[in-house]
């Protein structure tokens, strides 16, 4: 429901309209895990929110909502099996990448240029390790505001192209897509976006020492990276590395 009002007299700033959405029971709900919410340049607004099921089945849901018009609200079933922890749309506005805290990223896009309809075909996996920093690789476009000329009638004028150099090129020097991720434990994966629609993804370490480790018992196999804890610290001098396992599927302490 939207309740249209008339803005007030004078140029004063008055509410445009009041949008009620569908309303879910409180069993449904789960406020406890943080939302991730974005903002692009086409005033499209993303933003998640988990639903749970009678049957307790958790579904992690990613809304997407056109500012212009709110009253419209687009819901997709991510599909994410942990809770997603970032949101991040293209330059262009028109996709959008979402990452959840078991390393998994998938990338949106529209289907046929519409607001309401998204379909994600390509993606990457850092499995085990949850997602805290997620971006686009720029693709060299920078436009930067002459503030004095703000009057002016050519946009021409308010505007100029700085110039700038795109994250990675192709032959020729046209733009490299894809997206950059970090991981809670250090990690920095690049994923890259081929003109084929294949995903080439390579990963690094911040660091020599990475802050959970995956630990191997014979006769047990491979334990899960979420289900491995690790401490390490220094006393005069000495440094001391532990590990610990969990439970299967259980996450470190503080994680």
């Amino acid at each position: 429901m939207c309740d249209l009002r008339r803005p007030a007299a004078g140029g004063m700033m008055d509410l445009a309209y009041v949008c009620e959405w569908e309303k879910w029971s409180k069993s449904t709900h789960c406020p406890s895990v943080p939302l991730a919410c974005a903002w692009s340049c086409r005033n499209l607004i993303a933003f998640t929110m988990d639903l749970r099921s009678d049957d307790q089945d958790l579904t992690r849901m990613i809304h997407i909502l056109d500012t212009e018009h709110p009253w419209d609200l687009h819901s997709i079933p991510s599909e994410h099996r942990e809770a997603i922890t970032c949101l991040e749309w293209d330059q262009s506005g028109s996709r959008l990448l979402s990452a959840d805290a078991d390393g998994q990223i998938k990338c949106w896009s529209m289907a046929d240029h519409l607001a309401n309809s998204w379909e994600s075909s390509v993606g990457s996996l850092v499995e085990g390790d949850p997602i805290v920093a997620l971006s686009w690789l720029h693709n060299g476009v920078k436009l930067a505001l002459h503030v004095e000329k703000s009057g002016a009638s050519s946009f021409g004028e308010k505007f100029s192209r700085v110039k700038f150099s795109p994250s990675l090129t192709l032959f020729g020097g046209k733009p490299m897509e894809g997206w950059i991720a970090v991981t809670v434990s250090g990690l920095v994966t690049v994923s890259l976006l081929k003109p084929s629609g294949q995903v080439l993804t390579s990963t690094e370490s911040l660091c020599r020492l990475r802050g959970r480790v995956a630990l191997f018992y014979p006769g047990l196999g491979m334990a899960e990276p979420a289900a491995a804890t690790q401490a390490l610290g220094s006393h005069q001098g000495r440094w001391a590395l532990s590990a610990g396992l969990g439970a299967p599927g259980a996450r470190p302490p503080g994680l």
